[in-house]
């Protein structure tokens, strides 16, 4: 059995919501049926687009359902806007969450952080999960593993909580 249960050729496309443009692939309609779209929101999945690896989900729109690409890595492979590919993937378990080195190491060692943790939903843990694999810089990743630690024990407002939703105004970057 393949790796990737699905698979089907288009072009990569621009998607615009409001006055933001993404770099695209539409999932091919007759997959619609074979996949549970309708009970979840977002369908998470793992990802081959021509080559380039993607981690992300199915998201609806319009009564279509596109799949965000990484600018970077596809501008690295040659692809763009319209350039045909190759789309294999395959349906994760939708509790799935990548944990970084750091992030992991901060929840091995210390009990109570690992309880807070563990109470927030699986969408709150990706998007913390993403304010320190996000950052640049190791000083950035340490200022933010702080800054979460405290808010997952209460003694500082949670850098996603703060207004503008950011880590930036808890790291300076």
């Amino acid at each position: 059995m393949s790796y990737f249960t699905h698979r089907f050729e288009t072009r990569i496309a621009r998607h615009a919501v409001g006055t933001y443009h993404y770099t695209v692939v539409y999932l091919d309609a007759s997959l619609h049926s074979a996949l549970p779209l309708e009970q979840h929101a977002r369908l998470r999945i793992e990802a081959d687009v021509s080559g380039v690896p993607v981690k992300g989900a199915w998201q609806p729109a319009r009564g279509r359902w596109y799949l965000m690409l990484p600018k970077a890595p596809m501008k690295a492979a040659g692809l763009k806007i319209g350039s045909p590919v190759e789309v294999a993937f395959r349906v994760l378990p939708q509790d799935d969450v990548d944990i970084p080195d750091e992030l992991a190491a901060l929840l091995a060692t210390k009990a109570r952080v690992r309880k807070a943790w563990a109470a927030l939903s699986p969408g709150k843990q990706r998007g913390i999960a993403h304010l320190v694999s996000s950052a640049k810089r190791p000083e950035t990743k340490a200022a933010r593993i702080q800054s979460i630690e405290a808010g997952l024990l209460g003694t500082a407002a949670p850098p996603w909580e703060r207004p503008g939703g950011r880590a930036s105004a808890a790291t300076g970057e």
